[in-house]
């Protein structure tokens, strides 16, 4: 623990900016969440790999006969040891806990009114947004899937970025989902018009050579084409 856990808890006051965990955005702020959790190194103790150190009795440990060890014993150093490892590991932990806190809206608040850890805060956040209701929100992700459109005035970066997202969100729900069903779904979001329906034909006849990191990188490629043809005509305008 050592640095990790000085630092952690020096930092604990501070306040993440990104917005609270409400009842619908739990795949962002989990994002949003876990890259803060890094950057602070305490993401192991959501996946449980800093364990708590065992809990000492609080007061002077005493030999085999009622007495005080003196304080220049080795069993009163590894006590006073131990001791140390496991308060740094508790401060680490609840500044965690507080920081996660801080980025939880009051209504949320009450799924981890009991929460003992920061690992069992995560797991029960968890619990609620994905496990309990996976069955439901895989039937809207693949709805969205096949529905979206692309607005110009998104990045096609971001549009792209849109489609990984549910992937991750469909697979995580236990679902299967190949790479092919993401193409599609992409180049039915793109306009039926001009360049778009060129570029959709060239990618479709290229058939077994359709992959997704082949349509990403055309889409980005025209799309940034455009950009500049459009920046370029504005500039020669002026």
């Amino acid at each position: 623990m050592g640095p990790a856990s000085a630092y952690v808890w020096e930092s604990s006051s501070e306040t993440l900016h990104f917005p609270k965990l409400n009842g619908t955005n739990y795949y962002v702020w989990s994002d949003n969440m876990k890259a803060a959790l890094q950057a602070r190194l305490l993401w192991l103790f959501v996946k449980g790999l800093e364990d708590c150190p065992p809990i000492l009795p609080t007061t002077h440990p005493l030999d085999s006969e009622g007495k005080p060890f003196v304080t220049t014993s080795a069993q009163y150093r590894n006590w006073i040891t131990s001791k140390k490892k496991y308060l740094d590991w508790l401060r680490s932990d609840s500044a965690a806990m507080g920081l996660m806190r801080g980025v939880i809206e009051f209504g949320q608040r009450e799924h981890i009114q009991d929460a003992t850890t920061l690992k069992d805060m995560w797991d029960r956040l968890q619990t609620i947004h994905v496990t309990q209701w996976q069955g439901i929100n895989v039937h809207y992700y693949y709805q969205e899937l096949y529905t979206k459109k692309w607005d110009e005035h998104t990045t096609m970066s971001d549009h792209i970025g849109f489609f990984l997202q549910l992937r991750r969100r469909i697979t995580e729900s236990g679902q299967k989902l190949k790479d092919i069903h993401i193409v599609h779904a992409i180049l039915l979001s793109l306009p039926r018009s001009g360049i778009w329906d060129v570029v959709k034909q060239n990618l479709l006849d290229k058939g077994s050579g359709l992959t997704l990191n082949t349509v990403t990188a055309k889409l980005l490629s025209v799309s940034d084409h455009i950009k500049r043809e459009c920046q370029l005509d504005e500039s020669e305008k002026k």
